[in-house]
Formats: structure tokens, sequence, C-alpha cells
């Protein structure tokens, strides 16, 4: 390389002396034929030159191209080149050395953050300008009940306006959408912001879920209003039963017309403290005391009991038999009695049926589906369900679901009621543990 180096070099000089010579001893002796060929010299340098430069032209043309391309593993030769080829050979392999050293940086901070994204819990959509989305995390593919999240389009399956009110959503707009899906109820907060992404304006949609918040606030409110209520009835109804109790064991007031009277005020005010104290219970809850324990057991344990009445046939789906669930065995055990009774009522003495289907997710939430083919509770109903004193039954006391969502929410789960016809059953209550 180095010899071919220097008879390129050699024939260069030999060329520019030449023409030198040729071009002056021409001039000086007025020969026409040594100008002619000292220009001959001089041209035969310049095409050198321009094959030069046109090879490097391409070289760097072939280089950039492959930049364009993102192959930035492309090299060119340094060798059999002038010091100046050489160099600027040189330096374009560099910058070809640095735009891979960029591309392994950017491709570690994208692998970076499809990492967070990957791991937080707030799900995140992308949407470009036509609403189509271009990125979306798994959380978000969760928290709205699908395998995967490839259009909004696919939110008009639960709710036939939300792929409509989410596509409006500007910068800085925030709202809430409640939707059922087949395995659970949703409730969202949704907060967008703008930003700008290879030269295109996209949205970025913030899901949180707000389901258990609202919950909580809505039960802490009850739980808050019925203590009041129990503290202020009780401390007027035990003077009533205390002085009735005493009327009713004087001597004038034994076997006189008053003593009818007053045994009827002393029944009906104890029966309105075993009724307070009923209620009571609401806001009094004992707190968990978890464990783990094998639901099969359990729910075994609950059909020895005769919860259900004989005509109706209850069927189990535990998958897998084995299933166990950490949480307080007794609450819980509270929780699938109450929603037991409740299906047989609402079967009632019809021939009917209640199944039982548990099952665990890949992001380790367990889900227990209690379903029946009873009557199918109104939609006006089925928005008050879960509220506390709340009966559509003449000897109901109204607090045995609001119970349970209490017992789900200290357990860190919930408790929802699906859409009727979920899943082919005319009711179905799904108990969720995160």
């Amino acid at each position: 390389m180095a010899f071919r180096r220097i008879l390129s070099l050699l024939l260069r000089a030999s060329l520019i002396v030449g023409g030198t010579v040729l071009l002056t001893l021409g001039i000086v002796w007025g020969h026409v034929w040594l100008m002619a060929g000292g220009v001959v010299l001089y041209a035969v340098l310049g095409y050198m030159n321009l094959v030069v430069r046109r090879r490097m032209r391409e070289k760097c043309w072939l280089m950039l191209e492959a930049i364009r391309n993102k192959d930035y593993t492309f090299r060119l030769p340094v060798g059999n080149l002038s010091e100046n080829e050489r160099i600027l050979q040189d330096t374009v392999n560099r910058f070809g050395v640095l735009m891979g050293e960029q591309k392994k940086q950017m491709e570690q901070r994208e692998r970076f953050y499809e990492l967070i994204l990957s791991n937080v819990t707030s799900g995140i959509i992308v949407l470009d300008d036509d609403n189509r989305i271009l990125q979306s995390n798994p959380a978000a593919a969760r928290l709205l009940g699908l395998p995967a999240v490839s259009s909004l389009q696919q939110l008009g399956h639960f709710n036939p306006r939300l792929p409509e009110k989410l596509g409006r959503l500007s910068a800085g707009d925030r709202c809430d959408i409640r939707f059922s899906t087949n395995s659970r109820e949703v409730a969202l907060s949704v907060r967008t912001s703008a930003i700008q992404l290879d030269g295109k304006r996209v949205r970025v949609l913030s899901l949180n879920d707000i389901r258990n918040e609202l919950d909580a606030k809505e039960l802490a409110s009850w739980i808050k209003l019925t203590r009041v209520l129990t503290h202020e009835i009780m401390n007027s109804i035990a003077p009533i039963v205390s002085l009735s109790e005493t009327f009713m064991k004087r001597d004038d007031v034994v076997g006189s017309p008053l003593y009818k009277g007053i045994e009827a005020i002393h029944d009906t005010s104890v029966g309105l403290t075993n009724f307070v104290d009923t209620y009571r219970k609401f806001s009094a809850l004992q707190q968990p005391v978890p464990e783990p324990f094998y639901l099969n057991e359990l729910v075994s344990q609950i059909r020895e009991l005769h919860v259900v009445p004989s005509h109706i046939r209850l069927t189990l789906q535990i998958e897998p038999e084995d299933l166990m669930l950490y949480a307080d065995r007794n609450l819980i055990r509270q929780v699938l009695i109450n929603l037991l009774k409740n299906a047989g009522q609402a079967i009632g003495d019809t021939e009917g049926r209640i199944h039982i289907h548990a099952y665990t997710t890949m992001d380790e939430h367990i889900f227990i589906k209690v379903s029946n083919d009873g009557e199918v509770i109104p939609d006006d109903v089925a928005e008050e369900i879960f509220v506390p004193f709340f009966t559509t039954r003449p000897d109901g006391s109204g607090i045995g679901l609001s119970l349970a969502r209490q017992i789900m929410q200290l357990s860190g789960g919930s408790i929802s009621l699906l859409r009727a016809g979920t899943n082919g059953w005319n009711t179905t209550f799904v108990l969720e543990f995160e």
C-alpha cells in the first residue's frame, strides 16, 4: 500500500514538474508543441484529480447513504490515499462511529423508557391527530379490560360513546369514564397532555383507576353517617327501654289498662334497639386478619352449610383447583354466603342454577364470579345495590352487599355487579383480589 502511494505521489510530481518545464520551454523558445505537451501533462493531472474527487464523492455518498439507512457499521478504506484524502475519509469514518454510538444510546434509552412504561400502574395511550394509537403500555390494556389496545374503537363494545369522548380530549382536559367489561366494572380518571414527537403533535392520555377511591369515599361517608345516627338513636331509645321496663314492674301498673300500652312501648323500643344494633355492625366491622387458604376448601365448607336450597344446582369452576387466596377466611366466607343467599332469593322457588367461577390472571389478580339465572336486577336498582340500607325486600336490612363491599375494600380488593347477560348469566357479582 505504501509503495503504491509513493508511486502515485511520484507520478503527480512528475506530471507537475514535466508540465511546468514543457510550458516554460515552449514559451521561452516559442515552440507550440512543447506548450501543447505541457498542457497535456496538466490535463492528465487534472483528470487524475477529477477521478480522485469523484471517487471521494462516491465514497462519501455511500457512507451518508449507509447512515441514512441506519447502517452505522459501514467504513471507508483509508489506505493507498493521499494525506488530504486519508484525512477526509478518516473524518467521515469517525462521523459514522459517533452516529453508531448515538444510536446505541438512543436504543438503550428507548428500552429504559419502555421498561418504565411497562411497570407503571397508570395506563398510557399516545394518540396522533387522527386518533390513531401510536403507543400504549400493558397497564392501559389491563385497566380497560382488553388483551391489547390497538384502537379507540375497541371501547365502543363497552360503551358506544367512549371512543368519541376520548378522541375529543385536548391538552389539559380531564374526564372520568365508567363502563362494565365482561369481568368487572371500570371507573377511570383520564388526563390529557400534548407533546411534539418527530415533528408531529401527539396527545398522551393518562389513565388511573379511581373505582376503589370513589367506593372508599362513599363508604366512609356512609359509615360516618351510620355511626352518628346509631349513637343518637341508641341514646334516645335507651331511657325509653329502661323507663318502660320499670313501669311494667310497678304494682299499680300490672293488671291495669296502662300495662298493655307500656308493654307496646317497651317491645317497640327493644325492637328498634335490635334494629339499630344490626346497622351498627356496618360501621364496626373487624379488621381482617389475612392468611393463605385454598379457595376450594372454603367453598366446600360453605356448601356443607346448605345455604343454597336443594332445588337450585350449585356448580363450581376453580382454575387451578389449588387456587390460593391471601385474605381473612372468615370475612370472605361471609361475603360468599351473602352472595349465595341473594342468588337463591333471586331464583326463588323455581329450579335454577348458581355458578361460582374463580381464576387468576397473568398479572396475578384473582377473580371470583358468582352468577345465577334468577330474575334480572333492574338498572335503577343496580345503581343503588351497594348503597347501605337500600333493599327491595320487605324483610331485608340492606347492609349485606354494603358489608361485602366494605370487606372487599379492607381485603385490598373490590366487588362489582356486571351487566345483565354477561357471559350468558342474568346476574353476576365479581370479587377481585389484587
